[in-house]
């Protein structure tokens, strides 16, 4: 091999390598500008990711606070609530009749702010099918709740009775002998009932079927679908998934108020009296023909029976026992619309064995016609808050609109009885009666008053 033909591959060779060395090179820095711009995208990813799970527990604060003060639940400010490694914090501000909601939140120190205004809205807010005292609420013989119930007192049943919706007894109060409550139970403590979704008791579950979760301190001799929860024991139970020991023990329900205070019915009387006072004939019967009432004061019994029909133009306050019977129809006016009127059943001077109620046979008491227009009769009567045996409000044999209430008494309903919605001490729902609750009772609005729940007025984040 000569030596121009030594120089010629060597030159080759080093081009070649000059080349490879070059390519690697121009790859190299191809890979590192492609790895900085992936990380940098990934870098972008998480901090998009990690603000957006602070702004929706921003969120999830706000709203928390809101169903609190909309469903009269107690709450703090500020109040602090931790989910999946972040905290947000809740301050509710009182600013007249509004409420104004700051949430707060912080995850990896990305910080998100929203902020809520709830107003106080026109009528009264219904949150339950059935809201009952420290009397509590009693069902029996294919009775049946299309709705749900909140109760001071106990809540127990008797051949086959139905909740389709949920069933909370607070302070120390039960649930037992209740054979379907189809959404969630929360009670001081739960016997012997079947309850379709989550069940919560500050005690003890025992001989139930839970169809998700269980809450307790202590679990027996039941069957929990998915997962049980509890402090200290857990026996003779089957659990379809996980069992978690040293669960904190779950606090009590709080009492809450009824939706509509005593001094809100006086001003209902007051309205009424000022509008005229009846006192002869006494008792006022009424039987034929239709006759227009309201406001008035009607200082004895009333009694509306065969086929009669009423026409209320304002708020009646009945100071002694009210009646109506057969197919007799007592209607709030076609011209309030979507607003409500009040029947007030109130002899103050004896509310034990007076002051009460009695709807039967194929009788009405209708709103006006339009959708949320109700007519609500109250009943002062309260026997049953003294300890006597005397019913406020008797609703039997009949299927109407209404909205009965008596905060110091007890409704009994029986006989295929079918009505929107029953407020009272005490509750019995027997012979397959039903009540059928209406998302328009949240907002119930009346001639005279009062002022509802509160409703949405800005929400927007702030941060």
């Amino acid at each position: 091999m000569n030596n121009m033909t030594y120089n010629l591959r060597s030159q080759s060779g080093q081009a070649v390598m000059t080349v490879v060395v070059l390519a690697l090179f121009i790859s190299l820095t191809g890979f590192i500008g492609f790895s900085q711009m992936a990380l940098s995208e990934s870098r972008a990813s998480y901090q998009i990711y990690t603000s957006e799970k602070s702004y929706f527990l921003s969120e999830a604060g706000s709203e928390d606070l809101m169903y609190r003060i909309k469903n009269n639940l107690s709450y703090t400010s500020p109040e602090t609530i931790g989910l999946d490694g972040g905290t947000t914090t809740v301050t509710v501000t009182i600013i007249g009749q509004s409420r104004e909601i700051v949430s707060s939140s912080s995850v990896s120190g990305y910080v998100r702010k929203s902020k809520a205004v709830l107003q106080v809205g026109e009528g009264t807010i219904f949150s339950y099918g059935v809201q009952s005292g420290k009397g509590g609420f009693w069902m029996e013989n294919n009775s049946t709740l299309n709705g749900s119930v909140y109760t001071s007192g106990d809540i127990w049943g008797d051949n086959t009775p139905t909740i389709t919706g949920d069933a909370f007894a607070a302070s120390t109060s039960r649930i037992y002998d209740m054979p379907v409550i189809q959404g969630n139970a929360r009670a001081h403590s739960i016997e012997n009932s079947v309850i379709s979704k989550n069940a919560t008791t500050t005690t003890s579950i025992v001989s139930s079927t839970i169809g998700r979760h269980a809450y307790a301190e202590k679990i027996g001799h039941s069957t929990i679908g998915w997962n049980a929860y509890y402090t200290n024991l857990i026996g003779s139970s089957t659990v379809g998934w996980s069992q978690f020991s040293g669960f904190p023990q779950p606090a009590d329900l709080p009492i809450i108020d009824f939706p509509i205070p005593d001094s809100q019915i006086l001003l209902w009387e007051e309205a009424a009296e000022a509008g005229g006072v009846h006192t002869s004939p006494c008792p006022y019967t009424i039987s034929s023909g239709t006759t227009t009432i309201g406001p008035l004061k009607i200082n004895c019994d009333l009694t509306i029976s065969n086929t009669a029909g009423v026409v209320m133009t304002g708020p009646i306050w009945v100071s002694g026992d009210f009646s109506i019977k057969n197919s007799a129809i007592v209607a709030v006016d076609p011209s309030y619309g979507a607003q409500s009127e009040a029947l007030v059943v109130d002899n103050a001077t004896n509310r034990l064995t007076s002051s009460k109620g009695t709807i039967e046979n194929s009788s009405k008491l209708l709103g006006s016609g339009t959708t949320g227009s109700y007519l609500i009769m109250v009943s002062m009567n309260s026997s049953t808050e003294s300890g006597g045996g005397e019913v406020a409000i008797e609703p039997k044999n009949n299927n109407n609109g209404s909205i009965y209430y008596a905060p110091h008494g007890e409704i009994l309903l029986q006989n295929s009885t079918a009505i929107k919605e029953a407020t009272a001490y005490r509750i019995h729902m027997k012979n397959s009666a039903s009540v059928t609750y209406e998302t328009g009772l949240n907002n119930v609005e009346f001639s005279v008053g009062p002022q509802g729940g509160y409703v949405i007025e800005r929400w927007h984040e702030e941060e």
